[in-house]
């Protein structure tokens, strides 16, 4: 008696409600799900279109208007309530069953929702393992992995980058004086300040207890040296720092010249430089390119 064939072509085809919950699923990103989803409704379940937009963009389309084919517009949205709104607009076939097939598209929709969710809480995930807890800026893992390719495209451009390293000045001292939700608090109040007092483009991080790691993009020293004072006076001035003040070292591209180019070295020189600033006294700033001047 012939065995059966275990050929994988003579198999039952996947029921498309399972290979599109399959896909869906699959999908490693939101711009992936919008685009598996799309195309999915389109060709598998016959809709006349399909789109995923926002109110800025569209996500993903297949499909399109047919003046010989008349559709029923039908949209849901994907993403939370507490979310901006992510909107799935598709088109059905007004000779169609329509209760039947709205009925159909709202079960397959309802698995994109799930999935949709699902990579929100996996994004927020990845968000908060790149957070410091105590100030809500990024920590050291966060900066490291960004300021590698800020680097490098500062460096294939021609571009301007620079980093600051900064210190809390007696910052033991007020944990030893007031006990440590004082000493948070003067953290926190130095991550307010740098909010305030950066520009938008630019980057901080809390590199490890009372130091701060700062990239401006588009900064040459100059440029770094005066954004540093403005935020060494800002948080001086303010009784939250009681009485902590900042000491900085700042190294830009320029100042690499000759020595390697990379995120690596440009903290190194930076820290090098937060070294000297504190030798020569505490809360002032020092700037490799000064250092460069005067040999």
């Amino acid at each position: 008696m012939a065995r059966p064939s275990t050929d994988v072509s003579e198999r039952e085809p996947t029921p498309p409600v399972l290979r599109f919950a399959m896909r869906v699923i699959d999908a490693p990103d939101h711009e992936s799900l919008a685009r598996v989803c799309v195309e999915e409704l389109v060709s598998s379940f016959a809709l006349r279109r399909a789109r995923v937009q926002d109110a800025t963009r569209v996500w993903a389309e297949a499909g399109g208007d047919d003046e010989d084919h008349p559709v029923l517009a039908m949209t849901t949205r994907l993403s939370a309530a507490d979310a901006p709104p992510v909107r799935l607009e598709v088109g059905l076939g007004i000779g169609d069953d329509v209760a039947i097939v709205r009925q159909q598209v709202l079960d397959l929709v309802g698995v994109v929702r799930r999935a949709w969710a699902r990579l929100d809480q996996l994004e927020r995930e990845r968000n908060e393992a790149r957070k410091d807890a105590l100030t809500g800026l990024g920590n050291r893992r966060a900066i490291e992995e960004w300021l590698d390719g800020a680097c490098l495209e500062a460096l294939h451009r021609g571009g301007e980058l620079a980093v600051m390293l900064v210190d809390l000045d007696h910052f033991k001292r007020v944990n030893d004086t007031f006990g440590h939700p004082a000493g948070d608090d003067v953290l926190q109040h130095a991550a307010v300040c740098f909010r305030g007092h950066l520009r938008p483009t630019d980057r901080v991080c809390r590199w490890g207890g009372d130091e701060f790691l700062i990239a401006l993009p588009g900064a040459g020293a100059r440029t770094a040296t005066t954004i540093a004072n403005r935020l060494r006076e800002a948080f001086a001035a303010d009784e939250r720092a009681r009485g902590c003040t900042m000491t900085i070292g700042i190294a830009d591209l320029e100042s690499l010249a000759g020595g390697g180019a990379g995120s690596a070295e440009l903290i190194a020189l930076a820290d090098e430089c937060l070294l000297g600033a504190k030798q020569a006294g505490r809360n002032c700033i020092i700037a490799a390119a000064r250092l460069r001047e005067t040999g």
